[in-house]
């Protein structure tokens, strides 16, 4: 059976994967939807580069562990949640979306603070899977459009 470390290093890997592919995927997406997209389309690709400098950081600051970089960046990703540019959709699901990654980023900047590496890697792993199941939403919506 593999040990729970070997487990943990094998997620990460592969959220650290499906983060940056998604992440850049949508920041490469430069069309609105009419009716659903709050900022303008030169907007969301700005966001989603913040966010992805975000995310790369916070796998750095794990690798490192580097728990202030951690927390610094969390943190950072969370606040991304509250600006206009955030607003892509004016859905329910999505709003449920924003506020599950922004409760995982809360989680993980908690983890930091306590110097928790393997909580803090399950909640990069878990806040990953928020981004995952969000852009999902947001392709469909768009593709019903």
């Amino acid at each position: 059976m593999a040990s729970r470390s070997a487990l943990v290093n094998g997620w990460l890997m592969a959220t650290v994967i499906a983060t940056t592919t998604l992440v850049s995927a949508v920041a490469a997406d430069r069309t609105g939807t009419a009716g659903n997209s709050a900022p303008q389309p030169s907007q969301l690709p700005k966001v989603m580069q913040i966010k992805l400098d975000h995310a790369q950081a916070v796998l750095q600051a794990l690798a490192l562990e580097d728990y202030a970089a951690l927390e610094r960046h969390a943190t950072e990703l969370g606040a991304l949640t509250k600006t206009a540019a955030w607003g892509v959709l004016k859905t329910p699901e999505y709003r449920r979306h924003s506020e599950d990654f922004l409760r995982e980023t809360d989680n993980l900047a908690a983890a930091a603070r306590a110097g928790d590496l393997t909580g803090a890697t399950l909640d990069y792993a878990a806040m990953t899977v928020r981004c995952v199941q969000c852009h999902r939403h947001v392709k469909g919506v768009r593709a019903a459009d």
